[in-house]
This record gives structure tokens, C-alpha cells and sequence, in this order.
């Protein structure tokens, strides 16, 4: 598969939702703060942690993404013994459009930062040594909002990930269950073929 090919394809449908501006619903809203429990699971690292989301609605088709997450890794592939923290910030923005009250095409793309550091036990040493390390890249999602119930909404979504040595595309789901006007229940589940990658959120959001 041409990844650069699918990467360009996905960032400029990305900006065409962007400058697009016609026919705006007001079902969905795009200013909100999300909490989380967040787990990795693959071949070569697993982590557990927390991570926040903001999205603020610049326009009526605009929104501006920030994230962070902090992850603990206390097990990696080859290796004897691992306690590593995981520093994970994400900038960016994407755009919106609506076909009806009930569906949002939705394109975004951010920047990713993912700082390690800690100790690790390295096969034939006999004792620790220092871990510290910068992962740099992007992410671009695609994805479909649908109202499904009054309280439900279902997201499934198409990911390009290159961030450090780790790219592919990979594809996920999400769902957001409101029992108050302003909160939510949120779930979310991404798979990656590379490395056998899961990644998971749950958590709740706050429509601000």
C-alpha cells in the first residue's frame, strides 16, 4: 500500500471539509473536554495511563484539537525489566461537514510529540540503564458522526499513523453515550496492523 499516496489523500480531504462551508448542522457540537483511561496493547510495548482531549469550535466548521497523555509502560519486547514514563502532546485541527441532522463527515489531522524516559534492563546487562527518547510525527483520522439513538452516537473512523519508526493505517471506533445535557460516557477502540497495535480510551466528555 502507497502510505504517502493514502496520507496526501487523506489531509486534503481533510481541507476540502475544512474550507468547505455550506450546509452546517447543529446537531453535533465540537467544543468539548474529554478524561480518559488509556491502554496500549502490542507486540513490542504495553502502557496504561490517562489522557485529556480538547476540541474548541473555532467556526461553524472548524475546530482546533489539542491532547495529552501521560502512560506508564512497565513491559517491552527483548527487554528484562522496563519502568518507563510516557509524555504523548498532540496539536492540530480538522473540519466538518454535516449531511442532515444526524451525520457529520469529519477530517482532522495532528501533530504528535512522545517523550520517554526512565530505566530499563537490557538483555546481558546486569543492571539498569537510563531510557530517554523523542518520537515525532502525525496522525490523520477520517471518520463518520452518526446520531444513531437520541443518547448514542457512533463514530467509525479510518487512521494513518506515522509517528518515530511506527507508520501504517489502521481503523477504529467510537461511542459516546449521553446520560446529562453537558456529560457523556465515551469509549473509544483504534486497531493498527503494524506491531499488532490496540490502542483504547474510557472515559467521559463535557460538552462545553
Amino acid at each position: 500500500m502507497n502510505y504517502k499516496r493514502l496520507f496526501a489523500s487523506v489531509i486534503s480531504a481533510s481541507l476540502v471539509l475544512v474550507l468547505q462551508g455550506e450546509a452546517f448542522a447543529k446537531g453535533f457540537s465540537y467544543t468539548y473536554v474529554d478524561a480518559s483511561y488509556r491502554g496500549i496493547r502490542a507486540d513490542s510495548i504495553d502502557a496504561d495511563g490517562v489522557d485529556f482531549d480538547l476540541s474548541y469550535g473555532a467556526t461553524d466548521h472548524v475546530m482546533v484539537l489539542l491532547g495529552y497523555s501521560r502512560l506508564f509502560q512497565d513491559t517491552a519486547a527483548g527487554l528484562k525489566k522496563v519502568d518507563v514514563d510516557i509524555d504523548e502532546f498532540r496539536m492540530g485541527g480538522g473540519g466538518h461537514y454535516s449531511f442532515g441532522d444526524r451525520f457529520d463527515l469529519v477530517g482532522s489531522v495532528v501533530y504528535v510529540n512522545s517523550k520517554s524516559s526512565g530505566d530499563a534492563l537490557f538483555p546481558g546487562d546486569t543492571s539498569t540503564s537510563r531510557v530517554n527518547g523523542t518520537n515525532e510525527g502525525y496522525e490523520a483520522v477520517v471518520s463518520g458522526r452518526i446520531q444513531a439513538l437520541d443518547k448514542l452516537e457512533l463514530t467509525p473512523m479510518v487512521l494513518y499513523k506515522d509517528v518515530g519508526d511506527f507508520s501504517g493505517v489502521g481503523g477504529g471506533f467510537d461511542a459516546i453515550y449521553n446520560f446529562h445535557k453537558k456529560w457523556s460516557v465515551r469509549g473509544n477502540y483504534t486497531y493498527f496492523s503494524e506491531d499488532s497495535t490496540s490502542d483504547f480510551f474510557l472515559g467521559v466528555r463535557l460538552d462545553l
